[in-house]
C-alpha cells in the first residue's frame, strides 16, 4: 500500500527535466520509420524496385483493412501483458523497437533482393510490418497516462512529444533528400538513407526506454477489461471522435507526404534543395508554437487551440494556387502552416491521454494499451490511404517514372500535395468542434474524482 501511495503522489508532482529530455529521445526513436514509409516508400517503389503505383496503392489499402481488426486486438494484448521490473510497457517497447526494425529492412531491402517476387515480397513484409509496428508504437502512445495525472505535466509530455515528432520528422526531411542527392546511384543513397533511419531508431529508443519512469496505476488493478469490452471501450464519444478526427488529419499529411517528392521532382524541377529548405522553415515556423502551446492549453483548454491549428491547417496552405511554382510563396506559406503544426502536434497526445482517463472514470477500466492502438492504427491508416491516394492519382494521371510528366500528372501531383489535403483538414475541424465534449472544467473534474478513488483504494 505504501508503494501504491507513493506512486500517487508522484502523479501529482513534476516530472524532471532530464526525465523529459528522455521522454524526448524515445518519441524521437519512432519518427524515422514513419517518415520513410511517409515521404520515400512509394517512389522507390516505383522508381527504384520497377513496381507499377496502382499496385503498390492496392497494398496500401488492404494492410489498413487488416490493420483495422488487428490494432485494437494488439492493444488489448498489450494491455493484458505481464508487469515486468521495468513497468507495464518500457520493457515491450524496447523488444518491440527490435522487431520492427528487423522487419522495417526487409521492406525496404526484401524487393531488392528477391527481384523475381518483387511484388511479393513488398506485400508480405510491408502486411508484417503492420503488427511488428504495433509492439513498438502502442507501448510508446501508452506512456503518457502513465508517467503522470497531472494536467500541466500532461500538456508538457505532449509538447515534447509533439516536438520530438515534427522537429525530427522536419529534420530528416531536411538531411534525407540531401542524402539521395549525393549519392552515386539511387539504390546506394536508398541504402544510407534505410540504414541511417534505422540507427536512429534502435539508439534513441533504447536510450530514451532507461530514462522514464511509470507512475499511474488503474483504481482496479485486481480485474483488467475483456476483449468484449473493447468495441464499447474505443466507441466512447471522446475516443471515436478523436479517432475520426486524428484520421482525417493523418491521411491529409500523409497524403501531401507521400506525393511530395513527386511535386519537388516533377513539378519545380528536381528542386531537392528546395525541399529542404521547406523542412527547415516548417520547423522554423512550428517550434515557437510548439514552446507555447502548454501555456494556451492550461489557460484555455486544449479543445479551442486544438480548434485554431486545424483551421490553418485547412486555410492556409491554398494560398499556394495563386502560383504552385512560385518559390518565395512556397517559402512563405510553409512558415505559415508550421505554425498550426505546432499547435496541433503538440496536443493530439495530451488529448489521447485525457480520453484514457475519461473512459476509467466512466467505466471504471482502465484502457492505454487499447486507446493507444487506435494512435498506432490512424498512424498506419495514413501512411496507407495517405500513400494510396498519390499512388491511385499518378496512375489514373498517366504516371511515367524518370521523364518528364504531362500537363494531367502535374495537376494531379499539385491536387494531392495541396488541395485534397485542405478539404480533408476542414473536414477534421468540422468532426472535431461539434464532436469532442471533454473541455478544461470537465477534465479538471475527472482527474480529481480518480485522484480520490486512488487514496481511497490505499486507504481502505
Amino acid at each position: 500500500m505504501k508503494q501504491v501511495s507513493e506512486r500517487i503522489q508522484r502523479g501529482m508532482d513534476g516530472i524532471g527535466i532530464r526525465e523529459k529530455i528522455a521522454f524526448g529521445m524515445v518519441n524521437i526513436g519512432n519518427i524515422p520509420i514513419q517518415t520513410l514509409l511517409n515521404g520515400f516508400l512509394m517512389i522507390f517503389y516505383t522508381d527504384v524496385v520497377g513496381l507499377n503505383p496502382a499496385a503498390i496503392a492496392t497494398l496500401f489499402l488492404l494492410a489498413r483493412v487488416i490493420d483495422g481488426i488487428n490494432d485494437p486486438i494488439m492493444g488489448f494484448v498489450v494491455d493484458h501483458l505481464p508487469r515486468t521490473k521495468m513497468g507495464r510497457f518500457r520493457s515491450y517497447l524496447l523488444f518491440g523497437a527490435v522487431i520492427c526494425c528487423a522487419n522495417f529492412l526487409l521492406v525496404w531491402f526484401g524487393p531488392l533482393w528477391a527481384p523475381g517476387g518483387k511484388l511479393a515480397v513488398a506485400y508480405i513484409s510491408y502486411l508484417i510490418l503492420g503488427i511488428t509496428f504495433d509492439l513498438m508504437d502502442i507501448p510508446l502512445n501508452s506512456m503518457i497516462p502513465v508517467m503522470t495525472d497531472n494536467d500541466k505535466e500532461r500538456n508538457s509530455l505532449s509538447a515534447i512529444k509533439g516536438a520530438a515528432y515534427m522537429s525530427g520528422m522536419m529534420l530528416l526531411n531536411m538531411s534525407f533528400p540531401l542524402i539521395l542527392a549525393a549519392a552515386s546511384n539511387p539504390t546506394s543513397g536508398y541504402y544510407s538513407l534505410i540504414l541511417t533511419g534505422t540507427a536512429i531508431v534502435l539508439v534513441f529508443t533504447i536510450i530514451g526506454v532507461r530514462g522514464i519512469r511509470e507512475r499511474i496505476e488503474p483504481v482496479n488493478t485486481e480485474e483488467k477489461y475483456k476483449l468484449k469490452d473493447i468495441i464499447p471501450i474505443l466507441t466512447s464519444r471522446p475516443v471515436l471522435v478523436m479517432l475520426f478526427t486524428s484520421l482525417i488529419f493523418f491521411v491529409a499529411m500523409a497524403t501531401a507526404s507521400g506525393c511530395a517528392m513527386y511535386f519537388y521532382t516533377y513539378v519545380l524541377d528536381n528542386r531537392l534543395d528546395v525541399f529542404s529548405l521547406t523542412s527547415l522553415l516548417s520547423l522554423a515556423g512550428m517550434l515557437p508554437f510548439m514552446i507555447l502551446t502548454p501555456f494556451f492549453a492550461n489557460r484555455y483548454g486544449k479543445k479551442p487551440i486544438y480548434l485554431i491549428s486545424l483551421l490553418i491547417a485547412s486555410v492556409i496552405p491554398l494560398i499556394r494556387l495563386i502560383s504552385v511554382t512560385n518559390i518565395p510563396l512556397l517559402l512563405g506559406v510553409t512558415i505559415l502552416t508550421g505554425m498550426g503544426s505546432g499547435f496541433s502536434m503538440t496536443l493530439i497526445n495530451g488529448l489521447q491521454a485525457d480520453n484514457v482517463d475519461y473512459v476509467e472514470y466512466t467505466r471504471k477500466q482502465r484502457a492505454e494499451g487499447a486507446i493507444a492502438s487506435l494512435n498506432s492504427f490512424v498512424v498506419k491508416a495514413a501512411m496507407g490511404v495517405g500513400g494510396a491516394i498519390p499512388g491511385y492519382i499518378l496512375a489514373a494521371t498517366g504516371y511515367v517514372p524518370n521523364q518528364a510528366q504531362s500537363d494531367a500528372t502535374k495537376a494531379g501531383i499539385i491536387a494531392a500535395v495541396i488541395i485534397l489535403p485542405a478539404v480533408l483538414y476542414f473536414i477534421a475541424l468540422f468532426i472535431f468542434g461539434f464532436g469532442y465534449n471533454i473541455n478544461k472544467t470537465r477534465l479538471a473534474e475527472i482527474t480529481q474524482s480518480l485522484r480520490d478513488k486512488r487514496a481511497a483504494r490505499v486507504r481502505g
